[in-house]
């Protein structure tokens, strides 16, 4: 910075512009821990619903295993295309920190006995039992999918908060404290200066006083 440049407004705007600058960091990194607590959260709900699902899974395909074996397939078949139906989602926008992140809702899968569609005269407790199963595993299948949609949302915004962070501390900050504290050794040192040179023309008109004395 050129010396003669350097004003005390300067230096109050520069101190000024310091307190922002950390301020606006200090906001970040709060958005920053609320994100990572929701993101901690949801992972946690996701690996819960991603364990049941493996569980679902296993126990809808033993069910269907069972009922093939003993119902046919083509009893299966036929209990299934009767039972065919539709998943109602739904997809609403919530905020954290200011941040817009997806919320997936969906009705529950799991039907009444008399409504999945096909004739219990013609089927087998075991094609109940297989329904349910698969029904359930639906289930759990959007419940992780809908946690790995958040998931994904708040990690790009972790990940994009966390380089604005770090831009701050790392680089705006730094610079403008170095601006800061330059602008002040200038201004301290003309200080000096002013000081040195009132003393030395106190002293000269202190000798010529004692001259023409």
């Amino acid at each position: 910075m050129d010396a003669g440049g350097a004003t005390r407004t300067e230096l109050l705007a520069r101190r000024a512009q310091v307190a922002l600058a950390e301020h606006g960091r200090d906001l970040l990194q709060d958005k920053r821990e609320q994100l990572m607590a929701e993101f901690r959260a949801t992972a946690q709900q996701v690996l819960a619903g991603s364990d049941a699902l493996r569980a679902a899974g296993a126990a809808a395909r033993i069910a269907l295993d069972r009922a093939n074996a003993r119902d046919g397939p083509e009893a299966v078949a036929s209990a299934a295309f009767a039972a065919t139906g539709h998943v109602e989602v739904e997809a609403t926008v919530g905020s954290i920190m200011g941040v817009r992140v997806p919320r997936i809702e969906h009705r529950p899968i799991g039907r009444a006995l008399l409504a999945r569609g096909y004739n219990l005269a013609s089927t087998s407790p075991r094609i109940d039992e297989l329904a349910e199963r698969f029904e359930a595993e639906v289930d759990l299948v959007l419940q992780v999918a809908a946690g790995e949609v958040r998931l994904r949302r708040l990690a790009a915004e972790i990940a994009a908060t966390t380089r604005r962070v770090n831009a701050l501390e790392q680089v705006v900050i730094p610079r403008l404290i170095a601006s800061r504290n330059r602008i002040q050794r200038v201004l301290e040192e003309r200080e000096r200066e002013e000081h040195f040179r009132l003393k030395r023309a106190q002293m000269r008109r202190g000798r010529h006083s004692r001259s023409r004395s």
